[in-house]
């Protein structure tokens, strides 16, 4: 399809600036100070737009990171294995969600399972359910405590308004708290004084159409908000039946107000309502005389949220945060299924001080009560109790200690919470960096991570879709939650070494091995006559599970020239039982951004994801390709290939134990 062909289906960006003069400002050029106007008038001759040019970001020592450590830091000072995907990044991606942008980091395990539902996870233990990975968006946890995990059909956020994205892989629980098992991701939205003036966003093509506008403007002299709207339809995927009834539809609207009353305190308010459907096909057990039926229904999603924060920094070396936020969800499956209904409410105190010579010293204490309300299908699934509260308490201290000024830091931190499920959790951690020069950066680390038990594995009853026995004898998984789990432990060893080697080139190694113990199994049972037709096969979840990990992730990103990058990253990985047959022993990403000319960019990526042994899904390579054409910093234009190289493929397998059935990916073109 080219550009000329898809005119109806742009992208549109403008931004409405206001009256109000700035302040007057020096103008320095390779740090020497404009002095007079003839200097002045010799700049402006040059080329603006080689001036102007924002050049798509990378992983480098110098980017700024938040989440490793709870404070303002950097990925050369940070020892852990960290990935910042920048705004930049995302724009020149063409991803149109935040799995999709996830793709681009090393060590992170993403498959598309329908057209709405995704597997994300970090390190392995991939599926829809994944629970060993904590995901933030401006410091909200974002998890479910139903099954520890994310639905990401309901997580979204406008993408043009995400200033970075970082990625933690390896444990984060010494301070991030139980559920940072193998990795966080912390998604970071602008400050509302970054995003003043007007911005409208339409487009479409053979699998989506979606639509987008947001506001920006100042109340009094110190505030700044922004009002924005957001709305999409996804087509169906591919399936060799009759339709694969996956079709999405979402619409979300959101605010946020930051606001200086005097030069060190913010304060920052934010909130976000969405509401919309996400299809399904499924196959369910069935009284008799049908005992299976294949079921098409929509799931009915809504929520909010409201978050506010205080920051007050004291002085260079001293600043505390207090975070509060509610966040309220709804699913409701509308031909039969499930449904749930959740309230939480969290505080979060964090502060930061310099205790003597040579003590970094971060602290802080959180409460999170969460209620949640489900409706049960008996032939599918049931939960005792219907309606549950929850309270989770807890408390971290990190203290980084300078061995050697501005070459040799360790780090030592554990957070103590507890919880309704495994009551009191420890979770410390010990980690070294070594700053030989500020071009290299050498860490390791030591951390021992848990996960409780989420609600759906503690008070549920879940019957999973038949599978034949010899003969005409129908099986009827039936497994049982317990009350006696225990929390999931994880003891991780991880390596890492950052060079950039000079203005360029810089690349990125980490290497870890994780060793679980207590992991969730399933206990076979003694099967009983149901009824004529068939048998329950009883499934109880014990702890006696356990699963040695090992793998390698490397990042880089090379300047060939002014107007053209190129980045890389690879993942291995191996699991010493097999545990899981969702994760990819390899994966391979690869992306060149150019620019053209001054207004035109030109972005291919291709991606391998070796097989899967679940569902024996084939290892594949896809390709996007984006064109953009930008007239005025202001204005832009592109249309979008993706899965270039196939008419479809599939890239997870159907969940067995919900009868969720999988669809394939499809080749599809927008702009």
């Amino acid at each position: 399809m080219s550009s000329l062909e898809i005119s109806d289906v742009n992208r549109m960006t403008a931004f409405a600036q206001g009256s109000r003069l700035p302040e007057p400002v020096e103008l320095s050029k390779d740090g020497d100070q404009i002095d007079d106007l003839d200097q002045l008038l010799n700049m402006a001759d040059e080329d603006l737009g080689n001036l102007t040019r924002v050049r798509v970001s990378a992983p480098a020592l110098e980017t700024v990171v938040t989440t490793v450590a709870r404070k303002k830091s950097t990925v050369g000072r940070s020892p852990a294995a960290v990935f910042v995907i920048s705004h930049e990044m995302i724009r020149r991606s063409g991803a149109r969600s935040i799995p999709e942008v996830l793709r681009m980091a090393p060590g992170v395990q993403v498959a598309r399972i329908d057209s709405n539902k995704w597997a994300v996870s970090i390190r392995g233990f991939n599926n829809r359910f994944s629970n060993k990975l904590l995901v933030q968006i401006d410091g909200r946890s974002v998890y479910t405590p139903l099954f520890g995990g994310v639905f990401w059909d309901v997580q979204d956020v406008l993408l043009e308004d995400v200033e970075r994205i970082e990625v933690i892989r390896g444990p984060g629980a010494s301070v991030w708290g139980e559920n940072a098992v193998n990795g966080v991701i912390n998604i970071i939205t602008k400050n509302a004084k970054d995003t003043q003036g007007t911005f409208i966003e339409s487009g479409g093509g053979t699998e989506r159409a979606f639509g987008s506008a947001r506001v920006g403007g100042k109340l009094g002299d110190n505030a700044f908000y922004r009002v924005y709207g957001k709305w999409f339809e996804r087509d169906q995927g591919f399936a060799s039946m009759d339709g694969a009834h996956d079709d999405w539809r979402m619409g979300r609207t959101g605010m946020r107000i930051d606001w200086t009353p005097d030069d060190d305190k913010t304060i920052t308010f934010q909130g976000d309502y969405y509401d919309g459907y996400t299809g399904r096909r499924t196959v369910f057990v069935a009284p008799a005389p049908n005992l299976i039926d294949i079921v098409d229904d929509d799931a009915h999603v809504s929520g909010g949220n409201f978050l506010m924060r205080f920051s007050h920094i004291l002085d260079c070396e001293s600043d505390y945060s207090l975070q509060f936020y509610y966040d309220r969800t709804e699913r409701d499956y509308v031909a039969r299924g499930f449904e749930e209904d959740r309230d939480t409410i969290d505080i979060d105190l964090q502060h930061r001080f310099q205790a003597g010579d040579g003590h970094s010293i971060v602290w802080g204490a959180g409460y999170r009560y969460s209620e949640g309300r489900v409706g049960v299908e008996p032939f599918f699934i049931d939960f005792d109790p219907i309606r549950r509260t929850t309270d989770h308490f807890s408390f971290f201290i990190q203290d980084e200690i300078t061995l050697a000024e501005n070459e040799l830091y360790l780090t030592l931190g554990t957070k103590l919470s507890d919880n309704d499920f495994t009551e009191f959790e420890v979770q410390p951690s010990a980690r070294l960096l070594w700053t030989p020069t500020e071009r290299h950066s050498l860490w390791a680390s030591v951390s021992r991570a848990v996960r409780i038990p989420s609600r759906g594995e503690v008070n549920s009853r879940l019957t999973a879709p038949p599978f034949n026995l010899p003969g005409p004898t129908l099986v009827y998984p039936v497994v049982l939650g317990s009350r006696d789990l225990e929390s999931e432990k994880l003891v991780a060893y991880e390596l890492g070494v950052r060079e950039q080697v000079n203005e360029h080139f810089s690349w990125d190694l980490a290497v870890f091995f994780h060793d679980y113990d207590d992991l969730v199994s399933n206990m076979t049972g003694t099967p009983t006559v149901a009824a004529p037709e068939g048998l329950i096969l009883p499934l109880s979840l014990v702890n006696t599970a356990q699963e040695q990990t090992y793998g390698a992730e490397l990042a880089s990103t090379l300047d060939v020239t002014e107007s053209w990058r190129l980045m890389g990253a690879y993942s291995f990985l191996r699991s010493a039982n097999q545990s899981n047959g969702g994760d990819p022993r390899n994966q391979l990403y690869l992306q060149s951004s150019w620019d053209l000319l001054c207004d035109w960019e030109f972005d291919l990526t291709g991606r391998y994801v070796d097989s899967l042994e679940a569902g024996n899904i084939d290892a594949y390579f896809a390709m996007d390709a984006r064109l953009a054409w930008r007239p005025r910093e202001s204005v832009e234009v592109f249309v979008i290939g993706r899965h270039l190289l196939d008419q479809e493929h599939p890239e997870f397998v159907s969940d067995p134990l919900t009868g969720n059935q999988a669809t394939e990916v499809q080749r599809e073109v927008y702009g």
